[in-house]
C-alpha cells in the first residue's frame, strides 16, 4: 500500500528530496504551529465562556435590580423592559414591546417639555429629570428618568437605553419633612419659619404693586389659667378649635396664583408662631386701615364659647397690628412692631386690638436704651434707697418706714421709679437688684435704730417675679444671718395682684417667709381682685389701703365710708392697717378718725436719703 503524500491547501508538499534531518526540522516547525492554533483556540473558547457569563449576570443584574431599564432601536421602539419596569408601571413586557415610551405617558407633560428632552438628546446624547407618568389604573406617579443614546462605531444612532425609579415614596417623606420643617404639628398652621419666608417675600411683592403688607399678632389673654385649670391636654384641643374658627375667618384664595401674573387675591396667611401666638399676614392693603376690619373679623371667633371636654369655656384674644412699609422695613422690625402694639392692648384690659405708632417705635427705642443704662448701673451699683416714714396715729410717733429704690443721676436728678422699676421685672435685673436692696435695707435699720436707740420696722417691697422665686427665702435668710437684725423688724410688702394669679404657689411662698419670723403685708389693697378668703386664710400682718380711696377723702361723704369700711375690715380680721398717699392734714384726721393704725404720704414726711431720715428722728425723738 503506497504512502499518501502529504498536502497543504492544494498544493501538494513533496518532501521525497529531503533528508532525514530536514524532515524533523520540518515536523517540528508543523507540530509548533499546530500548538499555537490550539492554544488560540483554547482562549477563543475562554473568552468566549467568560463574554457569556458577563452576559449572564449582567442580564441577572438587569432583571433584578430594583430601577426600572428601557432599552429601545433607533426608531424608539422598545425592544426590552426589565422586571423592576412590570413592578414600576403595570405593564408586561409583552404588552410593550414594539411600541413606543408613549405608552406611559400621563398627560401632565406639554410637547414642550418633550422637545426640551429630545433637544438635549441630540445635544450631549443624554437627558435626566423628573417625569411623571401614568400606570394602567390611572393612577399618576413621578419617575426620575436617565435616558443615553447608543451609536455604532460610525457614530450612527443604534439604540436608546433608559432606567427610571420611582419617586413616590422619596416625594411623600420630602412633603413629611416638609410639613414637620415648616408646619406646626398640633393645628396644621404655618409655623414660625414658613411665617418669616413668606412675610419677606410679600415685603417683594409690596414694593412691586406699590402696596402695604399688614401683620397682625393675636395673643389669647390669660391662656395659662386654662393650662392650669384643665391640664395642657385640653389647653392644646382648645388651641385646635382657636387656630380652626381663625381658618374661617381669613381670605383662602389659591396661594399659587402669586407666582403667575397675580390675577387673583393672594390668600392671607394665618400661622401659629408659638404657645398661644398666631400671626396673620395680609397681602396687598390698600390702605392701613383696611386691617381693621380683619382684626374685628378675627375677635369675633371669641363670641361664641368654646367646649372644654363637656364644659362651656369663653376666651379672649389682643391683637396688635403693624403695618409695612409705614412702620417698619424689615421682617423683625415689624414682627417687633406688632408685638409693642399687642403689649399696649394687653395694659390697657386685654381683648382688643391696636395699631402700632410712632409713639410706641419711640418708646421702644428709649426702653432699649434704658435697658443698657439699667444693665451699668447694676454692674457700677448706682442706686440708693430713700426712706418714707411712717405714722403712728396714736402716739403721734415714727414707727417704722418704708424702703425705696432711687436710681440718682449725676446731673443731680432722679429717674422717676415707674419708668425703669417695671423693666427691671421684665428684664429680670430685680433679682441682683432685689437681693440688694434687701440687704441694704436691713443694714440701713439696724444703723438707724442702733443710733436712735429705737425699734423702728423696715417695710421691703417683694417684685412678683421675687416673690416667686423659690430661691427669694435663701436670699432673706442670709440677710437675717449678716445683719442680725430682729425678724419681727422686717416687713416684707406683697402687692394684691401677686396673690391671685397663683394662690397656692403664693400661699407657699408666704408660709415660708413667716417661718423665717418676717412680717407681711398686702399692699395697694382694694385696686385689684379683693377677697375676703385670701385675706383669712394667707398669712398676713398688714394691710395697706391703696392711695386712690384716700385721694377723693375731702370730695364726701361716700370716700370716707369706703375708708371706714376697709379700717373695719382689716380690723376685724385683726390686721394692722396702714393708708398712704396722705397729702394733707384733712385726709390725715379723717383717716386716723377711722381707726386706721399707721399713715404715710408726702404731708407726713417725703422720701428721704439715710442721713436725713436719722437726724431727723433724732430731732424728734
Amino acid at each position: 500500500m503506497e504512502a499518501e503524500i502529504p498536502t497543504v491547501g492544494n498544493d501538494v508538499v513533496d518532501y521525497s528530496g529531503l533528508s532525514r534531518e530536514e524532515l524533523e526540522l520540518q515536523l517540528k516547525e508543523h507540530v509548533q504551529e499546530a500548538d499555537k492554533i490550539r492554544h488560540h483556540l483554547k482562549s477563543e473558547v475562554r473568552r468566549h465562556r467568560d463574554t457569556s457569563a458577563r452576559l449572564n449576570l449582567i442580564s441577572r443584574v438587569v432583571e433584578n435590580a430594583h430601577f426600572a431599564v428601557m432599552i429601545t432601536d433607533a426608531d424608539q421602539h422598545l425592544v426590552y423592559v426589565n422586571e423592576a419596569y412590570t413592578r414600576l408601571t403595570g405593564l408586561k413586557s409583552t404588552d410593550v414591546v414594539g411600541r413606543t415610551p408613549k405608552v406611559n405617558q400621563s398627560g401632565r407633560h406639554g410637547p414642550d417639555f418633550y422637545q426640551k428632552i429630545w433637544r438635549e438628546l441630540n445635544r450631549r446624547g443624554v437627558w435626566r429629570g423628573e417625569v411623571w407618568d401614568r400606570r394602567p389604573d390611572g393612577s399618576f406617579f413621578m419617575k426620575y428618568l436617565s435616558i443615553e443614546v447608543v451609536r455604532d462605531e460610525a457614530g450612527a444612532v443604534t439604540n436608546y437605553f433608559a432606567i427610571f425609579s420611582d419617586l413616590s415614596e422619596q416625594k411623600r417623606t420630602e412633603e413629611e419633612l416638609e410639613r414637620l420643617t415648616h408646619y406646626d404639628p398640633l393645628t396644621e398652621l404655618p409655623n414660625r419659619i414658613l411665617f418669616r419666608n413668606r412675610l419677606g417675600h410679600e415685603f417683594n411683592i409690596s414694593n412691586r404693586h406699590q402696596s402695604r403688607t399688614g401683620l397682625l399678632v393675636l395673643n389669647l389673654d390669660r391662656f395659662r389659667m386654662i393650662n392650669d385649670a384643665f391640664g395642657f391636654a385640653i389647653g392644646d384641643d382648645l388651641l385646635v378649635q382657636v387656630a380652626e374658627r381663625l381658618k374661617g375667618r381669613v381670605r383662602s384664595t389659591d396661594l399659587l396664583a402669586r407666582q403667575e401674573d397675580r390675577s387673583e387675591r393672594d390668600s392671607d396667611l394665618i400661622s401659629r408662631i408659638g404657645g398661644d401666638d398666631f400671626s396673620f399676614i395680609l397681602s396687598e392693603l390698600r390702605a392701613p386701615e383696611d386691617a381693621n376690619v380683619v382684626a374685628r373679623r378675627l375677635l369675633g371667633v371669641f363670641d361664641k364659647p368654646f367646649d372644654a371636654e363637656g364644659e362651656e369655656v369663653f376666651l379672649s384674644g389682643s391683637i396688635g397690628i403693624a403695618v409695612y412699609p409705614d412702620n417698619a422695613r424689615s421682617e423683625d422690625g415689624l414682627m417687633q412692631c406688632a408685638e409693642a402694639a399687642l403689649n399696649m392692648v394687653k395694659a390697657e384690659g386685654k381683648g382688643g386690638y391696636r395699631f402700632f405708632s410712632d409713639e410706641l417705635n419711640r418708646s421702644s427705642a428709649e426702653r432699649v436704651r434704658l435697658e443698657a443704662r439699667l444693665h451699668r448701673a447694676v454692674a457700677n451699683e448706682e442706686f440708693t434707697l430713700h426712706y418714707q416714714p411712717k405714722l403712728d396715729f396714736k402716739t403721734g410717733k415714727m414707727m417704722g418706714m418704708e424702703a425705696l429704690l432711687r436710681w440718682p443721676q449725676d446731673d443731680g436728678s432722679m429717674v422717676p421709679p415707674g419708668s425703669f422699676i417695671p423693666l427691671t421685672e421684665d428684664t429680670g435685673l430685680i433679682n441682683p437688684i432685689g437681693r440688694w436692696i434687701i440687704l441694704q435695707a436691713m443694714q440701713d435699720t439696724c444703723r438707724i435704730n442702733q443710733e436712735t436707740g429705737l425699734k423702728l420696722q423696715v417695710a421691703i417691697n417683694l417684685s412678683v417675679r421675687q416673690f416667686l422665686n423659690p430661691g427669694v427665702v435663701g436670699v432673706i435668710q442670709e440677710a437675717l444671718q449678716i445683719t442680725g437684725i430682729d425678724p419681727s423688724l422686717v416687713e416684707f410688702e406683697i402687692t394684691e395682684s401677686m396673690l391671685i394669679d397663683k394662690v397656692e404657689d403664693a400661699r407657699q411662698s408666704m408660709d415660708n417667709l413667716r417661718d423665717l419670723g418676717v412680717k407681711l403685708a398686702i399692699d395697694d389693697f382694694g385696686t385689684g381682685y379683693s377677697s375676703l378668703s385670701y385675706l383669712k386664710e394667707f398669712p398676713v400682718n398688714t394691710m395697706k389701703i391703696d392711695r386712690s380711696f384716700i385721694a377723693p377723702l375731702q370730695k364726701g361723704p361716700e370716700a370716707a365710708a369706703i375708708v371706714g369700711a376697709l379700717v373695719s375690715l382689716g380690723k376685724a380680721m385683726g390686721l394692722n392697717v396702714v393708708a398712704e398717699g396722705i397729702e394733707n392734714q384733712e385726709q390725715q384726721e379723717l383717716v386716723a378718725s377711722s381707726g386706721c393704725d399707721l399713715g404715710q404720704g408726702f404731708h407726713i414726711a417725703r422720701p428721704m436719703p439715710l442721713e436725713d431720715l436719722i437726724a431727723g428722728v433724732k430731732k424728734t425723738a
